[in-house]
């Protein structure tokens, strides 16, 4: 899909800088060395540059879609981990008191053996 886009933008960016080199006017110093007008984009071309126009609206919007996706999974991600940041610390925590309790419970034995 980026490739896509990539392509049709570098097409738009090619035939605007074609269209627009040749809508120039060259302005000379003299009347005699004036060069009449001739049109260099044919017909076609203004619904062509149409077309390359409604592209880059298109490709405008799906950019600001991919970013506003992005920014939403970036705000997830960040959410994702502060909820495994605190699991990590129950799970730390429930294991220090297991930890405790089998401490208590080895002892309780060993006290029971020399009995």
């Amino acid at each position: 899909m980026l490739k896509y886009l990539r392509n049709l933008l570098a097409i738009a960016t090619i035939t605007g800088s074609l269209a627009g080199c040749a809508s120039l006017d060259e302005k000379t110093d003299g009347p005699d060395t004036i060069a009449p007008v001739v049109d260099a984009i044919p017909d076609r071309a203004a619904g062509d540059i149409q077309k390359i126009a409604e592209l880059e609206r298109q490709l405008v919007k799906e950019q600001r879609q991919c970013y506003a996706e992005k920014r939403r999974l970036d705000l997830s991600l960040k959410e994702s981990q502060k909820q495994n940041e605190e699991l990590q610390k129950k799970l730390d925590d429930l294991q220090k008191k297991l930890d405790a309790l089998l401490a208590i419970d080895r002892d309780l034995r060993s006290r029971n053996r020399n009995r």
